[in-house]
């Protein structure tokens, strides 16, 4: 985003996230949420293997 400390333009590229990332699509919450059990799930697998 932009703003007078960065050289970025003053129009925003990026919107800010909002409540849950809602801003980026309504599927993002629940991709992120899915994203992070397959994460944990395979860290969890490597843990349980040694």
């Amino acid at each position: 985003m932009g703003s007078p400390l960065t050289s970025a333009p003053q129009t925003a590229l990026l919107e800010p996230p909002g409540f849950l990332m809602r801003d980026y699509g309504p599927g993002t919450p629940v991709v992120t949420v899915l994203a992070h059990l397959g994460y944990g799930a395979i860290v969890g697998g490597f843990t349980l293997m040694s």
